[in-house]
């Protein structure tokens, strides 16, 4: 796509996004109530605490600190390498019971428990009986049971190849329960050489989900609507949400790939060839740009990119996919599966994390480096009081 194309396909989305803005409440994050001065290489997870200390994990310098946004200090938690209390490409911070926190270690492919004294207590293998494969558990309930996706080359009996299964295993139990299928696009053709590349095609439409604190929540992509299972197990299916489908340019394809190479863990890169970070250099120009023309790629944009969150008083938040350049977009869901507010973000930053307190957003300096800054959660008449499920 010409950049003239780009161009137009962006101004598409402005004025889409403008007129949709007349119809839903919108709210612009602009002025943060507090920024903590720590700076981070790749600030990957956060977790509000009770005591309001926020934990948050660095992927590029192996860290787990405790931030205090009220004093500015940072204090570390554990350190990196293979030890009881050391971890290696610290991912997620999960809500675990007590008010303790579960971080995903993936570079160890542990699970640590970091109590609320902020200490690591201990640590269990992602590799349990029926998790042969090992979970990546990206999301947890109050009764300490962690969500993940079963890889589909693991998932037994015949299903579609373009959906894996969403499962929850219960930690005092060790059971395991498949809950529903997620659909995940068309996967990309056999390469016809050996050099390496994407194994996913980027931008297709794929369900989102997001778990807790009783049960979970999944977004469908066909016609973008959100299902929310209940305790019970019924389904409360929400309105279809009107989406534009905009043309995926070029700058668009560098922007997925760059990121792509820059926060994916790759096999063998580790220093016990396990789990490790990319090499520094294989996010250069000429490797994006090789990825660019012999990628596999959606013609036109999803409509939102996988990321959701979940606010404390149960608001489901859900990242929509825009053009490389726009403003960062964010619906805003209650329980019954409306769409309630759109909250923006200029392009650079992005939201990292919700909770009691705000919204948690990594904002980039000029020079690459992260800070954490946290703004008041939008708000409306008849959203404060939304319950649990």
């Amino acid at each position: 796509m010409s950049p003239h194309a780009s161009l137009a396909a962006a101004g598409l989305f402005l004025a889409w996004t403008t007129a949709a803005a007349q119809e839903i409440p919108s709210h612009r994050l602009t002025m943060p109530e507090a920024r903590h001065p720590h700076a981070f290489s790749q600030l990957r997870g956060i977790r509000e605490l009770a005591s309001g200390t926020v934990l948050a994990t660095d992927w590029i310098e192996d860290a787990v600190v405790a931030l205090d946004f009220s004093g500015g200090t940072a204090r570390a938690i554990g350190g990196a390498g293979r030890g009881p209390t050391e971890y290696r490409l610290p991912e997620l911070l999960l809500p675990w019971p007590g008010d303790s926190t579960l971080l995903i270690d993936r570079g160890n492919s542990r699970l640590a428990v970091i109590g609320p004294d902020l200490r690591i207590h201990r640590s269990f293998s992602t590799v349990q009986p029926g998790t042969e494969f090992g979970m990546h558990p990206r999301g947890s309930d109050e009764a300490g049971r962690l969500y993940f996706v079963i890889p589909p080359w693991v998932s037994s009996g015949a299903g579609p190849s373009d959906s894996v299964v969403l499962a929850r295993w219960d930690a005092r139990t060790g059971v395991i329960e498949r809950l529903t299928r997620l659909g995940t696009g068309p996967r990309p053709p056999p390469r016809r050489d050996r050099s390496p590349g994407i194994p996913l095609v980027l931008f297709a439409e794929r369900d989102a989900w997001a778990a807790g604190p009783k049960t979970w929540v999944v977004v469908r992509t066909k016609d973008y609507h959100v299902e929310w299972t209940g305790a019970d197990g019924s389904v409360t299916a929400g309105p279809a949400v009107p989406f534009s489908r905009v043309p995926v340019s070029r700058a668009d394809k560098a922007a997925a790939v760059r990121a792509f190479l820059t926060r994916s863990p790759m096999s063998g890169r580790g220093p016990d060839g396990g789990m490790g970070r990319p090499p520094a250099d294989l996010a250069g120009e000429d490797q994006v740009e090789r990825l660019v023309s012999t990628g596999a790629f959606a013609e036109v944009h999803p409509p939102f990119t996988g990321e959701t969150w979940r606010e404390p008083n149960g608001r489901l938040w859900v990242a929509r996919s825009t053009p490389a350049g726009s403003d960062r977009m964010y619906d805003v869901f209650d329980r019954r599966g409306r769409l309630q507010r759109r909250v923006f973000l200029p392009a650079a930053k992005h939201v990292v994390g919700l909770g009691r307190r705000g919204v948690y957003v990594v904002s980039p300096d000029d020079d690459g480096t992260e800070t954490l800054e946290r703004y008041s959660l939008p708000t409306g008449a008849g959203e404060a009081n939304v319950q649990r499920p």
